[in-house]
């Protein structure tokens, strides 16, 4: 099996994290679900624990309060985190670009 990068998160990308702690002075209520799906993505698997992954996210910014930032935050990791696209937050980005979508191997 193909080791694994070490694990790295940015919290919630596109820079909701930063503008949170540096523009609004607070932390960001969702952050943790955020991290936790960044380890999702990072150990990658099947279309359909992806799919899990960004549902589990999607509904746990929801519980925080916001429903609508829960839905664009769910459209935005079902359009851009494609195992395909060359992206650093891309689905599996533990693993050299272009393992697509694989089972996780214990």
């Amino acid at each position: 099996m193909i080791p694994l990068k070490p694990f790295a998160t940015d919290g919630c990308s596109g820079g909701m994290s930063w503008f949170w702690r540096n523009i609004l002075k607070r932390s960001l209520p969702w952050e943790g679900a955020c991290v936790a799906h960044d380890k999702q993505y990072w150990q990658g698997g099947t279309k359909h624990m992806r799919k899990e992954a960004d549902v589990s996210l999607m509904q746990e910014v929801k519980r925080s309060g916001h429903p609508y930032c829960a839905m664009l935050m769910f459209a935005a990791v079902r359009i851009f985190g494609s195992p395909w696209l060359p992206f650093a937050w891309r689905w599996g980005f533990g693993y050299k670009y272009g393992r697509g979508y694989k089972k996780v191997k214990e």
